[in-house]
């Protein structure tokens, strides 16, 4: 796949966060026992929150090394260590059980693991979940505003009225600096500290307006107390319920998951080339993130041809659009690929602009009735 993403250098951990939320990601692939899963790394929450729902299996792939090492930590701490060391890793405790987890954690990994990840936690000493260069710039926003901002920002998750919340945020926030200052640090020009501008060269719309009317939807529409990336984007790890936890990350869930991790393995790749392969062929479902963002949309047709050239067996993709507009348009393949928008949950991150269904049958087979 000619992506924008492999002209970076990969060689840092980019994401520390899966941004899909849990709910839109189930609803979409709708995992059952039999299914052999395809996993953007990324994070690795996504990895992890698939192997909640029991499928045959769960294959993790990324093209960055990094993202691929930090997934294959959360599993050794899963493995070797009981919940509260892994929620103090995560960054959730506090820095005094951070740091107590983290002696606990090198003594039971190899020397130059050992070595790598004392090094990274110096550098990232408020834990592994804003370790991201990503992450890193999203959560620096609210060390930019005043203190009055801060604490109308802080009222938002207290509503449980979303009228009473959305008519506060049009009065207090939306009428204030808070909007110039929100556009402004997501501007085009600025995101570049948290993404790299290589990644926005598809972009359709203006990075900060953009961003901003999507907040004010969400803040229209669902209670932002209830969500746990709205929480996460403006305040961090800050006073976060582990119920608004994504599941992979909730202690109830800690034992199945650790029972989960024999299904999966994680290799080092390009997503669309391994499903082509014929290593890739048991898969039948996968979730992509926002792979195609990076991307043209003569390329995302190519991409969409392939499929049903190539393979064998029915696939279904689910994946994000940002700020790009794939699959939004008239359906590559008439008849063989099937295209649908998906709704965003009251959970997702406002930011994202859809989800998008990608049903390929391959040619061989009867075409898709509409």
């Amino acid at each position: 796949m000619k992506s924008e993403f492999t002209q970076l250098n990969l060689d840092l951990i980019r994401y520390s966060l899966v941004w899909e939320d849990s709910c839109a990601l189930y609803d979409a692939l709708e995992i059952d026992p039999a299914d052999h899963l395809l996993v953007i790394t990324s994070a690795g929450c996504n990895v992890l929150n698939t192997l909640l729902k029991g499928p045959a299996s769960v294959t993790a792939i990324d093209l960055n090394p990094f993202q691929n090492k930090l997934l294959l930590l959360k599993t050794h701490i899963i493995l070797n260590h009981d919940y509260e060391v892994f929620y103090a890793l995560l960054g959730f405790a506090g820095k005094t059980a951070l740091n107590d987890a983290l002696n606990a954690l090198l003594k039971t990994l190899a020397p130059d693991e050992r070595s790598f990840w004392s090094a990274f936690f110096e550098e990232h000493p408020d834990g592994l979940l804003t370790s991201g260069k990503l992450e890193k710039y999203i959560t620096s926003f609210y060390d930019t505003l005043d203190e009055n901002l801060r604490q109308k920002l802080q009222q938002l998750v207290r509503f449980d009225d979303i009228q009473a919340q959305y008519t506060f945020f049009k009065a207090e926030l939306d009428n204030s600096a808070f909007k110039s200052a929100f556009i402004t640090y997501y501007s085009d020009e600025n995101l570049q500290q948290g993404r790299d501008s290589t990644l926005l060269r598809y972009a359709s719309e203006p990075i900060g307006p953009t961003f901003y009317d999507r907040l004010l939807k969400q803040v229209k529409s669902a209670l932002v107390r209830d969500n746990f990336h709205f929480r996460f984007f403006f305040f961090g790890q800050q006073n976060l319920p582990e119920e608004l936890l994504p599941p992979c990350y909730q202690r109830v869930n800690y034992t199945f998951l650790r029972e989960q991790l024999g299904k999966m393995q994680v290799i080092e790749g390009e997503a669309m080339g391994y499903l082509l392969s014929k290593y890739g062929r048991a898969i039948n479902k996968a979730a992509l993130s926002n792979i195609f963002e990076y991307i043209s949309q003569e390329e995302f047709g190519c991409i969409c041809r392939a499929l049903a050239k190539e393979r064998e067996d029915h696939l279904r993709i689910v994946f994000w659009n940002l700020l790009n507009g794939q699959g939004e348009g008239r359906q590559p393949i008439d008849n063989h690929i099937l295209i649908k928008r998906r709704p965003l949950s009251p959970e997702s991150s406002f930011y994202f602009k859809n989800i998008i269904r990608l049903e390929c049958i391959p040619e061989r087979v009867k075409p898709i009735v509409t």
